[in-house]
């Protein structure tokens, strides 16, 4: 499609995949030095490495993740927006805690945001509703943190080292994200504690009411024996059988609320996995390799789209912007903001296109596939 009109379409074809087969060199290398850098940190203890040395790796690492999340068109969430979707309500309506302050460092990128339709209960299950979500297409995690501390570890112990989360997702509600970090724990919500632990507090106002006056017997009782009162009490017959009925009624109702509140939480669990495992892409070195293909695509499809486009003649910046994004309406229907920038940049560094006073000229494809094979044997050797 995109090279239909051109008379040399098979020097354009050739010349496209020697531009992905460049592109796709940049992006190996930097993969190289990412899966160093990770060895490096994972492997600090056993290695011995000086921790100033593993943090100097790890913080080479975060940057380049960066860049590499950039490359493949992906917008860093800034701290306001991570914040908003922490404390906007989940749809699931669980109640999410999350331990930040055990984050060495994190990097979350998301990319393509798109609104959706869901229908959600109201009233108790009596009414529904339709609402309008906003929902991210892509959602890549990358967080180093420590372990949560254990309650028998002792305070002058030695410190463990970092955990690395590395997650990739897909159609992920903006509400929902709290249950994809790590160091996260599922809580029940107020209402649901008012419904399990509400009867079961009448229930016990209820029994006491029942047996207070063998709980009265007793105490004269005790009083009589400690000869605080001087006349012995007068104990009906089945007041310890009361008592002792009281109690067995207590600990029924405390056993069983105690099964409702953990069948509540495995189905909370339970919930919180389905939306962890069934939108998971890809998880830690997959999940970089994953998005390094991303990246190698969109390098590819940016130069390729600036490239095609400048053949039909010199162009500017604004003009050849505009060209690509009229032609992506008229073909896909789908509006596009296309990176011009980034794909001169591109276009530049190859040697493609070169530009004078404003306006770019590419070279034609036949003329074109000499210098890109001297740039491919160049890398080879």
């Amino acid at each position: 499609m995109i090279g239909e009109g051109l008379t040399d379409a098979s020097h354009f074809t050739r010349s496209l995949r020697l531009i992905r087969l460049l592109l796709r060199t940049e992006i190996d290398q930097q993969s190289i030095a990412i899966r160093q850098w990770l060895d490096t940190i994972v492997h600090a203890c056993e290695r011995q490495i000086p921790i100033e040395q593993r943090e100097a790796e790890s913080t080479r690492l975060t940057n380049d993740i960066r860049a590499i999340r950039i490359r493949a068109n992906y917008v860093q969430l800034a701290d306001e927006d991570i914040e908003t979707a922490l404390t906007t309500q989940s749809l699931i309506r669980l109640n999410i805690r999350i331990i930040r302050n055990l984050w060495n460092r994190s990097v979350i990128f998301a990319r393509g945001k798109h609104f959706t339709s869901q229908t959600v209960s109201a009233w108790f299950g009596l009414r529904k509703k339709t609402i309008q979500i906003e929902v991210f297409d892509r959602l890549f995690i990358y967080v180093e943190h420590q372990p949560k501390p254990s309650a028998r570890q002792k305070p002058n112990a030695a410190k463990e080292p970092p955990s690395f989360y590395v997650r990739l997702f897909e159609n992920i509600p903006v509400a929902d994200m709290e249950m994809l970090f790590p160091n996260c724990a599922v809580g029940m919500r107020n209402l649901d504690k008012c419904i399990m632990f509400g009867p079961a507090i009448f229930a016990v106002i209820g029994i006491s009411a029942v047996i207070r006056a063998s709980w009265l017997a007793l105490y004269s009782c005790a009083r009589w024996q400690l000869g605080i009162d001087t006349a012995p009490p007068d104990v009906p017959g089945g007041a310890l059988a009361a008592i002792c009925g009281g109690l067995v009624a207590l600990i029924i109702w405390g056993y069983t609320q105690f099964s409702r509140y953990q069948k509540m939480r495995l189905k909370y669990l339970k919930i919180l996995a389905d939306m962890i495992l069934y939108r998971m892409l890809d998880r830690d070195t997959g999940a970089a390799a994953r998005v390094l293909d991303e990246a190698s695509e969109e390098e590819s499809k940016e130069a390729i789209l600036g490239y095609r486009f400048l053949l039909d003649g010199p162009s500017t910046a604004d003009a050849l912007d505009a060209k690509i994004e009229i032609w992506f309406q008229a073909q896909f229907q789908v509006e596009i903001d296309f990176e011009v920038d980034d794909a001169l940049a591109k276009l530049d560094r190859l040697g493609i296109a070169s530009c004078s006073n404003g306006v770019w000229t590419a070279k034609s494809p036949s003329i074109l596939i000499p210098h890109l094979l001297a740039q491919w044997n160049a890398l080879a050797e």
